[in-house]
């Protein structure tokens, strides 16, 4: 933060040096001397070599005379108070100076108090209303508060000038993007790549909008970019293996998931996303390591519940598999997780723990649900021909396709394999790939 802010005071001070730190009106100030112009010319000289300390000490030494040039000066080598206190003066002399109001806001800014920051930025935009710096930082003040729509207004205003100004369009991309306007936000990221080849955040930001429209190819182009301007960003690996898992190419996210990792090993995200891409690779045995991993990192992580319990499932842990469904059930009270729980359970021979898991729960599901039967049948051996015949009846695709699932689930536990086999088959043929239960049938009949 302090290094923007500085910045930001060079080029400033910078200005104010070659134009003679006007304070007063251009027909009420008299002409600099020699000698004064001469000082400005040795602090200039400093100022643009960095050299801040040593400019500050030959303005004093030589009695500068331009009280404004003291304080941005005093500002740069941190001394604030002594900068605020000369500030306080020309403000109060002319409450209209633009300049010494615009260096008022930046000491709160400094110190971290933006109510009165932004209370002395808004005086100005109301002298000034086309100011460039103060635009920007109420731009970037609102965006912080999330308030899009002023934040907008501030950034179009410099964005809408003919000078471009970079941290102006990039602030006006992104809080368009806040906003889901990522047409008009695409655009003003182009024309800073374009500007600036090596602005990373607008290459992340690019990617982002198009992650967001499934155009991973090119996303991982521009994540590409970003590695290249900053190898040592770690957050760069993070969405480029995202762009690559999300794109089929497993190998490559598992490789960006692994360097996220070697910079910091407890990021139980790269843990979870690793595990995904060593699935899309059929190397379970590594992927159920890295959901044990993550899980032990961050228990509470709600999202890895079931894809660790298939896992688990998958390489017959019935116990800790149930543990991670029923937790999974506990939260949204899906069927499907308390059917999974309860299957795991009665694999592991734990009869009456999965009879009272389903007699404790079997209620909550409506009694029209085609899975109220199969989970009685759980518990009942008895009202087969009853599920059989719900079953048989069920006119609706996807509803039929889970009960064949976890009647097939059921034929498993019990030994009737070629039932299983059929029902399982019957899932694979029923178009919907993208479910737990197409997944699990795949891994049985293979």
């Amino acid at each position: 933060m302090l290094k923007n802010i500085f910045k930001i005071i060079m080029s400033f001070s910078l200005i104010i040096i070659i134009f003679g730190c006007a304070t007063k009106s251009s027909a009420d100030k008299k002409p600099a001397t020699d000698e004064e112009n001469k000082l400005v010319e040795r602090v200039a000289v400093e100022a643009e070599s960095g050299n801040m300390e040593k400019a500050l000490d030959i303005y004093e030494k030589e009695n500068g005379k331009d009280p404004l040039l003291y304080a941005i000066l005093l500002i740069k080598n941190q001394r604030l108070d002594d900068a605020e206190a000369i500030l306080s003066k020309i403000i109060k002399e002319d409450d209209s100076n633009v300049t010494a109001l615009y260096y008022s806001s930046l000491i709160y800014n400094i110190r971290g108090d933006v109510a009165n920051e932004k209370k002395v930025l808004e005086k100005i935009a109301a002298i000034d209303p086309d100011n460039i710096d103060t635009n920007i930082s109420l731009g970037k003040i609102y965006a912080r508060e999330k308030s899009y729509n002023k934040a907008e207004s501030y950034f179009k205003k410099v964005v809408s000038s003919n000078v471009y100004i970079e941290d102006a369009v990039l602030g006006y991309g992104m809080v368009l993007l806040s906003q889901k306007k990522s047409n008009e936000a695409l655009v003003q990221f182009n024309s800073v790549i374009e500007n600036n080849p090596d602005n990373m955040f607008a290459y992340i930001k690019r990617a982002q909008i198009k992650s967001s429209s499934d155009d991973f190819k090119e996303a991982e182009k521009d994540l590409d970019e970003a590695v290249r301007i900053d190898p040592d960003y770690v957050w760069n690996y993070l969405d480029r293996g995202r762009a690559r898992l999300y794109g089929n190419k497993y190998g490559s996210a598992a490789e960006d998931f692994t360097k996220v990792l070697s910079y910091d090993n407890s990021n139980f995200i790269a843990y979870i996303h690793r595990a995904q891409a060593n699935e899309g690779m059929k190397k379970d045995d590594l992927a159920l390591a890295d959901y044990k991993k993550a899980l032990e990192i961050k228990g509470d992580y709600k999202r890895a519940f079931i894809p660790y319990a298939l896992q688990l499932y998958k390489s017959k842990q019935w116990n800790e598999a149930a543990i991670y469904f029923i937790k999974a059930y506990n939260i949204d009270k899906s069927p499907e997780y308390l059917l999974l729980g309860a299957a795991s359970l009665l694999s592991a021979g734990e009869k009456e723990m999965a009879n009272k898991l389903i007699r404790d729960n079997m209620n909550r599901i409506p009694q029209e649900d085609l899975l109220f039967h199969v989970s009685r049948l759980y518990i009942d051996p008895h009202y087969e021909t009853m599920v059989l015949n719900k079953l048989r009846d069920e006119e609706d695709s996807f509803t039929k396709m889970k009960g064949i699932f976890y009647l097939a689930v059921y034929y498993d536990i019990f030994g009737k394999n070629m039932l299983s086999e059929k029902y399982y088959t019957e899932i694979l043929e029923s178009g919907f790939p993208e479910t737990l239960e197409y997944r699990v049938a795949s891994w049985k009949i293979q």
